[in-house]
């Protein structure tokens, strides 16, 4: 590690008034990307983690984050003497959920709730972590709506040695480190005595078992890689942006875990004949000087409910329509995603000047000036 450390906010990539829950997304994200297990090809990978886990550590205490805004580095001290002796925690350290028990990715009693006792003697299924995509849509399905099926990579159980990450699942051992608990303490003097730090024990990377031989399969990492397909059901109406949330379809880091959620990133194509404000279209309709003046009829694109597809529509043009004047078709919006009802459909009105006109066109322009006197 350079003897210079970088900022806090800067190793997480996130800005000072990030919120809790941007610095725990940052952080699980670029865990993954810098795990040394997963991170093969960056020989800084470990050193990066590192220094991702620091960060992590003080950013997501709320106390460590204030003293560390007021004085810098120096304003608070972080431990990671187990992290420089080698000790980097194992993939299956990493697929945990960031609340999940006892480990260096966070947890419900990392951040106060319960007691210590509690800690020890009280089981919690393991949480698998979440996982984020994208899918994109046209402007047209974002519109009715759609059905689609997406698929994803996720780490789930392996069959072949049940979830155990063993060779022969009944030759797993209780971590004699930790003699099964998971934890180990350490004793430290300072100026105000001794000083007991727990930690999660790297032998076994917290699960208080060891394996002798591993699983050929998933080399004793429990779980492996599998494609999923996933049936998904975009409501009409959805915006560009938003996330919606597949209950189950994360990962799932053993047999008796909770699958974490998918959380899928819509992205909806432009579309140039309409502008969406809110759940309000607006659609830019360009008539000739003639019909505007006299009045007329003009053909516009608008959303067809009934048949689930853009189509025309005829709309009638008062004589002396003005450039900007915009007209309003009820009820052709867009759907709202929570209650009942729709948007309206504004048309806004351009007057094309012609740039060239005939000598014939001319002398009636120059005739209607005159009777316009």
């Amino acid at each position: 590690m350079s003897s210079k450390k970088r900022d806090y906010y800067e190793v997480l990539g996130v800005s000072k008034d990030a919120s809790l829950n941007d610095i725990k997304l940052a952080y699980r994200r670029l865990a993954r990307k810098h795990h040394p297990d997963l991170n093969k090809t960056d020989p800084k990978a470990k050193e990066k983690f590192i220094e991702l886990q620091e960060a992590y550590e003080v950013l997501s205490d709320e106390q460590k984050r204030q003293n560390y805004d007021r004085f810098g580095h120096s304003g608070v001290q972080v431990d990671m003497s187990d992290f420089f002796s080698g000790g980097i925690p194992g993939i299956d350290e990493l697929l945990k959920s960031i609340f999940g028990d006892f480990s260096p990715f966070g947890g419900f009693n990392d951040f106060g709730f319960g007691s210590r006792a509690r800690r020890r003697t009280a089981p919690r299924r393991e949480v698998g972590q979440d996982i984020e995509d994208r899918v994109e849509i046209s402007f047209e399905e974002a519109m009715f709506g759609l059905k689609r099926d997406v698929v994803i990579e996720r780490f789930t159980p392996c069959d072949q040695c049940e979830g155990t990450g063993a060779e022969d699942p009944s030759s797993v051992k209780n971590c004699p480190e930790c003699q099964g608990s998971g934890r180990v303490r350490k004793m430290t003097q300072s100026g105000f005595g001794t000083i007991i730090r727990e930690s999660t024990c790297y032998t076994c990377n917290g699960e208080g078992q060891v394996i002798d031989k591993k699983c050929k399969v998933c080399d004793g990492k429990k779980v492996v890689p599998e494609e999923k397909t996933i049936h998904v059901s975009i409501p009409p109406g959805v915006e560009d942006g938003v996330h919606l949330k597949v209950q189950g379809g994360g990962h799932v880091p053993s047999v008796n875990a909770i699958p974490g959620d998918l959380y899928l990133r819509i992205r909806v194509a432009d579309n140039e004949q309409f502008i969406r404000r809110g759940n309000d279209l607006y659609t830019p309709i360009d008539i000739d000087i003639v019909t505007a003046t006299l009045g007329g009829k003009i053909i516009v694109p608008t959303l067809n409910y009934k048949e689930n597809k853009i189509t025309e529509k005829d709309l009638p043009v008062p004589a002396g329509t003005q450039p900007g004047t915009e007209f309003r078709i009820k009820n052709r919006g867009v759907s709202y995603l929570r209650g009942k009802g729709r948007g309206d459909q504004y048309i806004i009105v351009n007057i094309e000047i012609p740039k060239k006109i005939s000598e014939k066109q001319k002398e009636l322009l120059l005739k209607f000036r005159e009777l316009n006197k």
